[in-house]
């Protein structure tokens, strides 16, 4: 799932878990007028083109008191930690927990007076982008530990740096291999592209078309009155009030058998002069016939009716399950952005939404018999002990119960997603994260045993999800020491069994049964359980020979408990496999012992030469159901590509608009072109790696789209990460093998592929992206492309539709700024943006004169 994302970007950790330093008696008004700004200075590479980031703090002190030499220290989150031995300015890090680090002073430090400032250098990783800046800083004074105080004057500065020279990693995407890129594409005139998006199976242009003067009639049978009123709402905008005459062409839905198709889902759309009408094989049938009626109106002009081209449209998913996943447990988003997010699966005719409720870093759902979970779990700020609420992570800052870091959905609230959603044909798949990966549940339940054994409550520990006496030292990928539910408690099945009984009830009162339940399962570290006392008597009542066996313990405990409620399993790809060796190596097997239970794999790791590149096709091949969520291709987090200006990891590689689109579910590595940093992959890589059978091929239920959370702590940060990566996945999820990916001779597949790309990327631009826009959302503007030839700047945009504007003075372009009307003459530094409709900015494009 999130496969070593810290452990392999911090370089090497510089502390264990701290505790809390001594108090220190200091005076008032201490952080009140400190300014701290944070820079890169310069990339370091060693001969053998290792490289390190030098970056420094520094630290101003414009307030009217001195800043002592001790007593304090510096917290911020970052994603890149100082290494060891190389921070300055008379300080040391150490790790608080997780992404939370501190510099406190150490006895070079000589204190800071009113306008002083001091430099605190340190090496770290390499900086892909803006997003492995240290982020939300606040200090803490030893007298006062509790207490955060946040550093309201902070800058992290934006940094630009050149390419990095042959041999070392690819750190930028220049304007001149932008423009390469872009130009790839050709412009398609719209009268020539695909009516209906996601490409349908059969669309055929009719002679005529449909002409309405005012609001069709909907007919409908009772089973379909949902659909009835959302085929009015589409419609709606483009009349006035008055109602259709007797005998106007009218809009008709009904179901029943789609010939040549046997999914519920499949549809035919039919639009002529007599009207509209949608056949589906199920109501959903007729909920995507709807879509596709969707995306044939123009944007609405209220009054003026509405005139449609005849066409007849014949169609089915190509697979059943077309998911999207959203963490909400690491930042939270609150309901009314999952309700938009909804709205864009059933446009894009996405059937699953897995909601990641919970994490380390916060349990995100109401749970009416455990209200602990939310209000110890829940909620991020400084905190010594996670006693009463977790720690900042992710930028949450200092001070509680802040957007982003804290919050939860209500039950009522979490009944209404779920209403919400089944109304657009979804499935809400709630995942409840364990054994690992279960921080805030087990600091809550800890606080819940606190508080009730003070009560004298002899049950106290009736939920308790940690052994007390456990000494064992692990750590968790993403540097946590004390993440894991222990599988020895009968208080942990305790507690799994309540959880999952608030869920089923819950979906019972929306009216949605709970049908699939994910429970996590991957990344539990090495070394847990081994030195808990309740671990070991468990293993030796059991006759188990190792700590990783109680894993399996585990997870056949938790299926018992789903089954009770008649739900299957479901979890990442770690539920489905044993860890093992071959030939001294360590491997990934497929579990024999959980094969033929029907339980569901979301398998995520495919990232090229980390040996589980072919682990979805063996899992599918041994039996296993299985969802595709490759890291390489459908991880939404990681940034667009290389340049600092884009938000996103990068530890599993880039994902643009070209890596969903690329994406071929049953060979995947036939258009596998880029290894994670960027460079060309050699496709010796998959000689020996395992093909998928005809019958693992009927197991691979579909594919999925992952976003997770660590970087979205913003106001719409979600959508523009989302934005226009949702379409890729949309179109291989629901059409069908394009010509490309089925054709052998490879250059006659590179140009199926490259017109089929510029079809789709027309698509994006003409039809999709100005549709959102007129909805209020916001996707990730591209930035421009640029070339220097003949003493001119040619310009070029991945997406058309936008409007490019200049500058040749080297300053920022804005809205008033000239627009690009063909090539710029090249004089002094030609700086270059694109703009949306409503003159919102992407990152911008320079090129200076030589």
């Amino acid at each position: 799932m999130r496969v070593l994302m810290l452990a392999v970007l911090l370089a090497a950790p510089v502390a264990a878990q701290v505790d809390a330093p001594p108090r220190v008696k200091l005076g008032d008004n201490r952080a009140a007028g400190l300014k701290l700004r944070w820079q890169l200075e310069e990339d370091v590479f060693t001969s053998s083109g290792q490289g390190s980031a030098r970056v420094a703090f520094t630290l101003t002190n414009q307030g009217k008191e001195a800043i002592p030499a001790s007593g304090w220290a510096l917290y911020f989150n970052a994603l890149h930690e100082p290494r060891e031995g190389s921070v300055g300015g008379g300080f040391k890090a150490e790790r608080v927990t997780g992404d939370l680090l501190r510099l406190v002073p150490g006895p070079e430090f000589k204190g800071l007076r009113p306008g002083e400032s001091v430099k605190i250098e340190y090496l770290t990783g390499l900086l892909t982008n803006i997003s492995f800046a240290p982020i939300s800083p606040y200090v803490v004074f030893d007298d006062t530990p509790e207490l955060g105080r946040p550093l309201g004057d902070f800058v992290a500065v934006p940094f630009t740096r050149g390419p990095q020279g042959e041999g070392r990693d690819p750190r930028l995407i220049t304007p001149g291999q932008q423009y390469a890129l872009d130009t790839q594409a050709r412009d398609v005139p719209a009268g020539e592209l695909p009516r209906v998006f996601p490409t349908a199976v059969e669309a055929e242009k009719r002679n005529g078309e449909l002409r309405l003067q005012a609001l069709p009639a909907v007919e409908a049978p009772a089973e379909l009155k949902s659909e009835a009123a959302i085929a009015s709402a589409y419609l709606a905008a483009y009349f006035d009030k008055t109602p259709a005459p007797p005998g106007a062409p009218t809009v008709r839905l009904s179901t029943g058998p789609i010939e040549g198709h046997s999914s519920k889902e499949a549809y035919e759309l039919e639009v002529d002069a007599q009207g509209i009408r949608v056949v589906g094989a199920s109501p959903a049938g007729v909920f995507y016939g709807l879509q596709s009626l969707r995306s044939l109106l123009p944007a609405p002009a209220p009054g003026k009716g509405l005139v449609l081209e005849a066409l007849f449209v014949r169609d089915a998913p190509r697979f059943g399950y077309r998911g999207f996943m959203l963490d909400v447990a690491r930042n939270f988003q609150p309901k009314q952005d999952v309700l938009r997010v909804l709205d864009l699966m059933a446009r894009y005719k996405l059937n699953a939404f897995h909601f990641h409720l919970t994490e380390d870093e916060g349990w995100r759902l109401e749970m009416p018999s455990l209200p602990e979970l939310v209000s110890v779990g829940s909620r991020r700020g400084h905190t010594l002990d996670s006693s009463r609420h977790l720690p900042p992570h992710w930028g949450s800052g200092a001070v509680p119960d802040r957007p982003w870091g804290s919050g939860h959905y209500t039950r009522a609230e979490y009944v209404e997603i779920l209403r919400y959603a089944a109304a657009r044909h979804i499935e809400v798949i709630p995942e409840l994260e364990m054994p690992g990966h279960a921080r805030a549940a087990i600091k809550a339940m800890e606080a819940r045993f606190r508080e009730r054994t003070q009560k004298g409550d002899a049950a106290a520990g009736r939920y308790l999800l940690s052994d007390p006496g456990d000494r064992s030292q692990y750590t968790s990928a993403q540097l946590y020491h004390d993440n894991v539910m222990n599988p020895a408690l009968e208080s942990t099945y305790a507690f799994i069994e309540r959880v999952v009984a608030d869920l089923v009830a819950m979906h019972k009162e929306a009216g949605v049964p709970l049908r699939n339940l994910h429970m996590g399962g991957d990344e539990v570290p090495n070394g847990v359980w081994e030195r808990s006392p309740a671990a070991q008597d468990f293993m030796k009542q059991k006759g188990l020979k190792s700590a990783d066996d109680l894993w399996f313990v585990f997870y056949g405990r938790v299926e018992q408990i789903l089954r009770a409620h008649g739900i299957p399993l479901s979890g990442w790809e770690e539920i489905a496999v044993r860890k093992t060796k071959r030939d001294g190596q360590a491997v990934l097997v497929p579990n024999p012992m959980f094969g033929a239970r029907g339980w569901r794999a979301y398998v995520w790791n495919n990232v090229p030469g980390w040996g589980a590149e072919d682990l979805a096709y063996r899992l599918a091949n041994s039996g296993f159901e299985v969802v595709l969520c490759p890291v390489t291709n459908l991880y939404f987090d990681l940034a667009w590509n290389q340049n600092p200006e884009e938000r996103g990891l990068d530890w599993g590689g880039y994902v643009d608009l070209r890596k969903p689109f690329q994406f071929v579910p049953y060979d995947y590595y036939r258009n596998a072109r880029l290894d994670r940093r960027g460079q060309p992959l050699d496709p010796k890589l998959f000689v020996g790696k395992e093909r998928l059978s005809d019958y693992g091929r009927d197991n691979i239920v579909g594919i999925q789209g992952n976003l997770w959370s660590e970087t979205l702590g913003g106001e719409n940060r979600l959508e523009r990460q989302l934005l226009p990566k949702l379409l890729g996945l949309a179109e291989r999820a629901w059409a069908k093998d394009p010509a490309w990916a089925t054709e052998p001779d490879p250059a006659k597949s590179e140009a199926l592929y490259n017109e089929a790309w510029s079809e789709f990327v027309n698509v994006v631009a003409k039809r999709e992206l100005p549709r959102l826009e007129r909805e209020g959302y916001e996707y990730r503007i591209p930035t421009p492309g640029l070339k220097a030839e003949g003493g001119a700047v040619l310009t070029s945009l991945e997406f058309q539709g936008l409007t490019l504007r200049y500058t040749t003075d080297g300053s920022e372009p804005t809205p008033k700024s000239a627009v690009v009307k063909g090539p710029i003459p090249l004089r002094g530094t030609i700086r270059v943006a694109a703009f949306d409709g409503t003159g919102r900015k992407g990152a911008t494009a320079s090129l200076a004169a030589p």
